[in-house]
């Protein structure tokens, strides 16, 4: 009786064969999702076969990006936290060339980042390299390499505003330092004036954020926390389960219902008063900090005058903060008066 096919020698022969056929695809899908999830063998076969094979079938891409996003977001403990060892672990994977060299390669990372709930910094920073190294050696990576001249395209400003704003990015909705130093360093690389025009608007708007948002990032549990929430819910069971305990005890007269209503507020009414309070301190607060401060003037003025010039984004960047801020340091006006504002 013949042996049904193990992924194994699946993965040999495909690798020998240096091709993977739609059918072979299929047949991968079903050895990895039979078993109901995808295990780290699994993941190390995908990486490997998306290295070792130069032909493949769109539909091994689409199983790549989709096996390997659930193996690193949606199959960890608690889901949607991607560990420094499971980062490590697709940096190095996606990496291993030196960069990110294929478009299922960029999009894996940018799926990840975008459906996790945290990821550490350095993921969501290699999304951004990764299009400066398309834009910068067009002629090394796969989906830089039609670019007629040194630019950044539509397609790189959706990249790049997928990562910067994906709530796992470096800071959440809000744009790091490290973020806007990356992203000045691509308009000095690009200054020629023939990137499309939506980076402009990107540009401007990604940099005010950082200088104009200077408010703690949205609060992502940790992973500790969310373990905790995890357990917790698993332990208390449901609003039902818990609404059935209170009305026992309040007809056995063991407890003063006034009380154990306030404590146990199973429908968050408290939470909801405590949380709009929040909400309208932060607004508050928020808006007076809308500003250029004396740190942050001088970090713009030095990095819009490191190539010696005032280009035409790094312009419409002053005329934006000139219009949106309460207020900017004395420290940005030399650079506003190059400027011409």
């Amino acid at each position: 009786m013949t042996q049904p096919l193990r992924i194994d020698e699946l993965d040999q022969n495909l690798r020998a064969k240096g091709a993977i056929e739609a059918e072979h695809a299929l047949t991968l899908r079903r050895m990895i999702y039979s078993k109901g999830s995808v295990t780290k063998h699994d993941a190390d076969v995908l990486f490997k076969l998306d290295s070792a094979c130069s032909k493949k079938h769109p539909a091994f891409a689409a199983l790549y990006v989709e096996a390997l996003t659930d193996y690193f977001v949606w199959q960890v403990e608690p889901k949607g936290y991607v560990t420094d060892e499971l980062a490590a672990y697709l940096i190095k994977n996606v990496t291993a060339d030196g960069h990110v060299s294929a478009k299922t390669e960029l999009e894996l990372v940018l799926n990840v980042v975008h459906w996790a709930c945290q990821v550490p910094g350095d993921l969501a920073a290699l999304v951004i390299d990764a299009v400066r190294q398309s834009v910068m050696l067009s002629r090394e990576t796969v989906f830089g390499a039609n670019r007629p001249q040194v630019a950044i395209g539509a397609g790189d400003v959706a990249i790049l505003s997928k990562a910067v704003h994906a709530p796992a990015g470096d800071g959440s909705l809000l744009i790091t330092r490290r973020e806007a130093e990356m992203l000045f360093a691509l308009n000095d690389a690009t200054g020629a004036g023939h990137n499309d025009p939506a980076w402009t608007d990107f540009f401007v708007r990604a940099i005010a954020n950082h200088l104009l948002n200077p408010m703690n990032p949205p609060k992502v549990p940790t992973r500790d926390e969310a373990v905790a929430r995890e357990k917790w819910l698993d332990e208390r069971g449901s609003v039902g389960q818990l609404l059935n305990g209170v009305a026992t005890s309040l007809a056995r007269g063991n407890v003063p219902f006034a009380q154990v209503w306030e404590e146990v507020d199973p429908f968050g009414a408290a939470a909801a008063k405590k949380e709009a309070a929040a909400e309208t301190k932060a607004v508050a607060e928020r808006l007076a900090r809308e500003q250029v401060d004396a740190e942050e003037a001088k970090w713009v003025a030095a990095r819009i005058l490191a190539d010696g010039a005032v280009d035409e984004n790094e312009i419409a960047l002053l005329a934006f903060l000139k219009k949106h801020a309460h207020a900017i340091d004395p420290a940005l006006d030399a650079v506003m008066k190059r400027a011409g504002l």
